[in-house]
């Protein structure tokens, strides 16, 4: 192999790749990155076995070939590069680099040994525009399990209803549900890894000038996105998902409008001392107030309160500080709505005037 790269455009494939490539892989192949050629471009390209990930670059290719090196080594020493043309080739097992005085060898696995890599998705399948993808995934992926002991929970759901994309993500905790105006014409009910569809949302938040991605379900039981010269490929995960409607709480006697930039600061300043207590912080609703509490005996108590528009009985709930926090994150509106049922049933988190998006979290038990 002989090539010709800008060393920026190398550098954003490999830091894009790099994240795909596991910190404690199952087979020491997989801390490499395949790099290649293909049709007229460098093909990079890093895999979990889950997951699988290429980008395309553009290059001068006098040279056809490709080998497996280091992901994090290469990354490494192309980002201390000056910018400029890169030359790549390939000599007796090992990757050559040249750019301006800067030279390095690197050894490298043959390519056969690397998991099946995918050539560009011809048929790239369903647009959807990149905004609304990113909008709907990111509001629910956050809230699935990271516990592989829970395989099926470590999932998104996304399902065709009415007409419409649902997309749903529980850990058993808190639920996260969707409802987006995308219209699939083929009937669709998939569960996807969230790891894998939060490397899509990363891509396409660095993809600002892509208008639309493309879905399809190359083979079975796998799906695959193309984010402009990225694709993005991952199994989908097998198993009855459990019926999240039936979580949904239908009725509330409490109803609290907040500032969310005023609830988020009260919290993350409780979090700072319930980080002993479990993570542990109380939510008391009196009048107009709401005030937010954490005590751990050992460090101190914090006491915090938030004005808001209270309509009904008022009362108290525990909740896991770091719930809260990732959902009021990744919350898009200045205000929202909090709904609960007495101090044991699930907390109920949603838009002012959108009904498309809610969020439950369950309460904690504590005593007194």
């Amino acid at each position: 192999m002989l090539v010709h790269i800008l060393q920026e455009n190398l550098l954003r494939a490999l830091l894009r790749t790099s994240r795909i490539v596991p910190n404690k892989p199952q087979l020491p192949v997989l801390q490499n990155v395949l790099i290649s050629t293909d049709e007229g471009k460098i093909k990079i390209t890093a895999t979990n076995l889950e997951t699988t990930e290429s980008v395309w670059v553009g290059a001068k290719i006098e040279k056809e070939g490709g080998l497996c090196v280091s992901s994090r080594l290469l990354s490494d020493f192309v980002s201390s590069l000056p910018q400029g043309t890169v030359q790549v080739s390939v000599k007796e097992g090992a990757l050559l680099l040249q750019c301006n005085k800067f030279k390095a060898t690197i050894p490298g696995v043959s390519k056969e040994e690397f998991p099946p890599a995918f050539s560009f998705s011809k048929n790239k399948g369903v647009s959807i525009q990149r905004e609304d993808l990113v909008s709907a995934a990111s509001q629910v992926a956050f809230a699935a399990a990271t516990d592989e002991g829970r395989p099926l929970l470590t999932g998104v759901k996304i399902i065709k209803s009415d007409e419409r994309l649902v997309f749903a993500a529980t850990d058993g905790y808190r639920l996260s549900v969707k409802r987006t105006d995308l219209n699939m014409k083929e009937e669709f009910n998939i569960l996807i890894p969230a790891r894998a569809l939060g490397e899509v949302i990363k891509v396409c938040q660095e993809e600002k000038t892509t208008k639309d991605i493309y879905i399809s379900k190359p083979a079975e039981a796998q799906l695959s996105f193309v984010v402009g010269d990225t694709e993005i490929r991952t199994r989908l995960i097998d198993g009855e998902y459990p019926d999240f409607e039936k979580i949904i709480p239908v009725k509330h006697n409490t109803r609290v409008l907040f500032d969310k930039e005023g609830l988020l600061r009260a919290v993350k300043s409780a979090a700072v001392f319930a980080r002993d207590s479990a993570n542990i912080i109380r939510l008391h609703i009196e009048n107009q107030v709401v005030t937010v509490t954490a005590n751990t005996p050992q460090v101190g108590e914090d006491e915090i309160d938030v004005e808001a528009k209270v309509d009904g009985e008022g009362g108290d709930m525990a909740f896991n500080s770091r719930f809260l926090l990732e959902f009021l994150s990744n919350f898009p509106e200045e205000e929202l709505l909090f709904e609960m049922t007495g101090s044991l049933n699930p907390g109920v988190f949603k838009p002012v005037k959108d009904e498309s998006y809610l969020h439950i979290i369950m309460p904690v038990r504590v005593q007194g």
